[in-house]
């Protein structure tokens, strides 16, 4: 929609189908988390064309971000932890920065690399304002495309 292009969308049960698909010529292109298709990227089995990150990542540096050509682009998958809402905020800032500290282990870090995974480590205020800011997002693309529960 941002660039004005037309994409048929073909759904599939999963991401390993879609793959095999992709692999085999059957479909063009796919948006993926590349956990899962860096792999084929770094063999030369894909092409990366973009990323959807706000900025270039350091697994494939020489592949831009989809922001470079479409301003304000951006499409990432992205996990949170939370608690239910009536949480007590000294709790809620204790597992917070327990999973901070988690996700600066070396180890963690080496996996999350590998994955092609970015550690943010939010406070719960700013996640709660990122999802926030994520939801409106998508929600302006829902109501703009015209998406339509089925």
């Amino acid at each position: 929609m941002a660039g004005g292009l037309r994409i048929t969308h073909i759904p599939y049960k999963g991401t390993a189908p879609a793959l095999t698909d992709l692999l085999a010529g059957q479909v063009d292109i796919m948006f993926d988390n590349l956990g899962v298709s860096l792999q084929h990227v770094k063999s030369g089995k894909l092409k990366a064309l973009a990323v959807c990150s706000e900025k270039r990542i350091a697994a494939l540096p020489d592949v831009p971000a989809l922001s470079e050509i479409l301003p304000g682009f951006v499409a990432i998958a992205w996990f949170g932890v939370v608690a239910p809402p009536r949480t007590p905020a000294p709790i809620a800032e204790k597992l917070s920065a327990a999973i901070a500290e988690a996700l600066k282990l070396p180890d963690v870090q080496k996996r999350l690399s590998e994955l092609s995974a970015e550690t943010l480590g939010y406070s719960p205020g700013q996640m709660a304002a990122f999802m926030k800011r994520d939801a409106e997002r998508w929600r302006e693309v829902i109501r703009t495309a015209g998406v339509k529960a089925e």
